[in-house]
């Protein structure tokens, strides 16, 4: 078996799968003014990740002369693993990037109206009455 061609194959297909859906993510719908129309910019962030396992596992299946199915199988598993990763890890930087201790929109945090933790929040009880006399 192949492991060095499955692994090096599998991590450059996550790479460039979720890599160009990210950067697409983080380009277009980072900004401020809302996109109308976004079908296919949607669309393509969903398919190049998918694109990219198959072609991935195809040029996995092709280059090796026995067990193609499994190094083929084992190629999709990881890629799409590493996907998720990548997926993952981008969410939880940009995340932070947000977050109080950073920049958020443009101002610092002691110029912000209201700032909420996320173990804070605002309750409130909808069944509660409250009786005024006057």
């Amino acid at each position: 078996m192949r492991l060095k061609l499955i692994v090096v194959v599998s991590l450059l297909a996550a790479i460039i799968g979720s890599g160009t859906s990210i950067a697409i993510i983080l380009a277009a719908f980072s900004s401020l003014k809302p996109i109308r129309t976004p079908g296919l910019l949607v669309l393509s962030t969903f398919l190049l990740p998918v694109v990219t396992v198959l072609l991935a596992a195809t040029f996995v299946y092709r280059h090796t002369a026995r067990r193609r199915k499994l190094q083929a199988l084992l190629t999709t598993i990881l890629s799409i693993l590493l996907c998720l990763l990548f997926f993952i890890l981008a969410s939880i930087w940009t995340a932070r990037m947000g977050s109080p201790s950073g920049p958020i929109a443009g101002k610092t945090v002691a110029q912000t109206d209201l700032l909420l933790y996320r173990s804070q929040g605002i309750y409130y009880e909808p069944d509660v009455f409250i009786q005024v006399h006057a």
